[in-house]
C-alpha cells in the first residue's frame, strides 16, 4: 500500500475500481470528484476518527499489494 501513498487518488481507483465502493461506505467519493488529490489525503481530508481510519485502513490493505 505504501507505493501508492504519494499516487493520484484517481489513478489507484482505476487500478483497483473495487476500491471505491469501500470508500464510499466511509462517506469517501472519491470516484466522483474532479480533483487530484493524492491517495494519502483521502485521510487528511475526511476527519476520519481514529477508529474509522484504523478500519478502513485494514480493509485497504486487503485490497491493495
Amino acid at each position: 500500500m505504501n507505493q501508492y501513498i504519494n499516487t493520484g487518488i484517481k489513478e489507484v481507483l482505476k487500478e483497483y475500481p473495487n476500491l471505491a465502493p469501500l470508500l464510499a461506505e466511509y462517506e469517501i467519493n472519491c470516484y466522483k470528484c474532479n480533483g487530484n488529490c493524492l491517495f494519502k489525503d483521502i485521510f487528511e481530508e475526511h476527519n476520519l476518527s481514529m477508529k474509522q481510519e484504523m478500519e478502513l485502513n485494514t480493509k485497504i490493505h486487503k485490497i491493495l499489494p
